[in-house]
């Protein structure tokens, strides 16, 4: 969370408010290839 502060104050430097979504979907076991395996899933299904 440190780099999600540190990039929060850098943002808000001259300005006057910051906004700030966060999510995450952390999957122990997966590798970070899922987001194009899901496409190549949906991909096949609609073939």
């Amino acid at each position: 969370m440190d780099v999600v502060k540190r990039a929060v104050q850098a943002a808000g430097e001259g300005a006057a408010r910051v906004s700030l979504v966060l999510k995450a979907d952390i999957r122990p076991g997966f590798d970070s290839g899922q987001l194009e395996a899901k496409v190549d899933r949906l991909e096949e299904h609609l073939r």
